[in-house]
């Protein structure tokens, strides 16, 4: 499969920080097919400010190959504002770089001759194109997904229940699939919070509109698993999980087929069981029920505790005359989870004009920074540090205080960033970077005449 991920420095938007996050190179969903889906999320490259919780995603070459379709896209983002000359040398290491991976067979013409976009929307339109998406349907769907942001960043459930009114001729069967379809991409990628945050959301839409639970009801028979299934299909599986792990899975993410339908299904197979007097898998299947239904009730009760502690995390560090101890005493909870709420609270008090609420969550966030890079591998985190100090004081004493770090394959990760920077026509954080690797050579290169 073909793969070019690089450490690429960050500096975050939203609040100032600097970070490393890695970037991928190549989105070949030939080799992975899953790939696609979180393309077209749009959170392919998507990178989180430890500092305040802020998400973007990475401008980056980008080479993207679908052979169902015989595409090969190449993102060249105009931010980047590289030269003729550039263009066609990244273009040519991606093309390279992806035609090696491949089997001779596979190696087709197109692939010499890749289609140039330069912004990511763009690109993600020809994806959907090739699948036969007209560009109106590709426009709903973004109203669909500005809705959603609306909805997510209501303050309370006064505001939110206004929103509801004020839009609820747009909770139709659509917007029920995109919110489900976005609840199980998150799952796929590893961000069960967000998952459980979009299917919470889902659950409370529901709750306050009578049109949204029509609605919901529909996109349930046609949304599934990451795939067209239906609520059958959920039971089957269900009944065949092998493990406690894979059940718990099972409920989490198909959970939006998890309804009054679902188990109206599992009770009538239940009473023709009973009917034809098989008192064995009547058995078995009342213990299914049961088993779903605590299930999905502990998830839930999960969810809104870990959402209720990591609240209360922040207003207790909020309150402390030394925030950096309560946080280093809670550092196992310093996660996505409570960077979400840090990253909301900030925001609001932005909203509100509060500096001075602002300015202290914002330090928060620079200590959550500073615990979550002590996470990292060394080699990372020293680099990270390095960006971030003086040249060449700091980073010098930095460097010999480190120097048993500094090792052939930290100096290779330092080189790979520094190309990256230059392709990316990022001068003086290049011309950084190059002072800093220049002096971390000279530094192990005395470690070695010394030993």
């Amino acid at each position: 499969m073909a793969t070019r991920q690089l450490i690429m420095p960050v500096l975050c938007s939203a609040c100032g920080a600097r970070f490393t996050a890695p970037v991928e190179g190549i989105v070949d969903v030939g080799s992975n097919p899953a790939l696609k889906s979180r393309f077209l999320s749009g959170r392919f490259n998507m990178t989180r400010c430890p500092r305040c919780g802020n998400e973007a995603v990475l401008n980056s070459p980008l080479l993207y190959h679908d052979p169902e379709h015989e595409l090969a896209l190449v993102l060249m983002p105009v931010e980047l504002n590289l030269n003729h000359t550039d263009q066609q040398r990244i273009i040519g290491d991606l093309t390279n770089a992806l035609i090696n991976s491949l089997p001779p067979e596979k190696r087709k013409g197109y692939l010499l001759t890749p289609q140039v976009f330069f912004s990511l929307q763009s690109m993600m339109d020809r994806v959907l194109q090739a699948e036969g998406i007209t560009p109106e349907m590709i426009e709903r769907q973004r109203a669909r997904a500005r809705l959603i942001e609306t909805f997510l960043r209501a303050r309370d459930e006064e505001t939110l229940r206004t929103l509801v009114k004020q839009h609820e001729a747009e909770l139709d069967y659509e917007f029920f699939q995109t919110l489900t379809a976005s609840a199980q991409a998150m799952q796929a990628e590893g961000q069960p919070e967000m998952a459980r945050t979009l299917l919470g959301l889902r659950a409370v839409l529901v709750e306050m509109s009578s049109a949204a639970r029509k609605a919901a009801a529909e996109a349930n028979a046609a949304l599934g698993l990451g795939e067209m299934i239906t609520r059958e299909d959920l039971l089957e599986r269900l009944q065949k999980a092998s493990s406690d792990e894979e059940f718990e899975e099972l409920v989490a993410v198909g959970r939006p087929l998890l309804d009054y339908s679902f188990f109206q299904g599992l009770t009538a197979q239940i009473e023709a069981a009973e009917s034809q007097q098989d008192a064995e898998t009547a058995n078995r299947l009342r213990a299914l029920r049961s088993r779903i239904l605590d299930t999905a009730a502990r998830q839930d009760e999960e969810m809104r505790k870990a959402v209720q502690e990591s609240a209360e995390l922040l207003k207790n560090v909020l309150m402390a005359e030394d925030p950096r101890a309560v946080m280093q005493q809670n550092k196992e909870r310093i996660d996505d989870l409570f960077l979400s709420i840090l990253s909301a609270n900030l925001q609001q008090a932005r909203a509100d004009g509060r500096s001075d609420l602002a300015a202290r969550l914002e330090a928060i966030g620079d200590i959550a920074a500073d615990i979550l890079e002590e996470r990292l591998p060394p080699e990372i985190r020293l680099i990270q540090q390095l960006m971030r100090a003086a040249y060449p004081e700091e980073t010098g004493q930095l460097l010999t205080q480190n120097r048993a770090l500094i090792t052939e394959q930290m100096l290779a990760v330092m080189e790979n960033i520094l190309q990256q920077l230059e392709a990316a026509r990022q001068t003086r954080a290049a011309e950084r970077l190059r002072q800093i690797l220049e002096q971390a050579r000279a530094i192990s290169q005395i470690a070695v005449q010394t030993r």
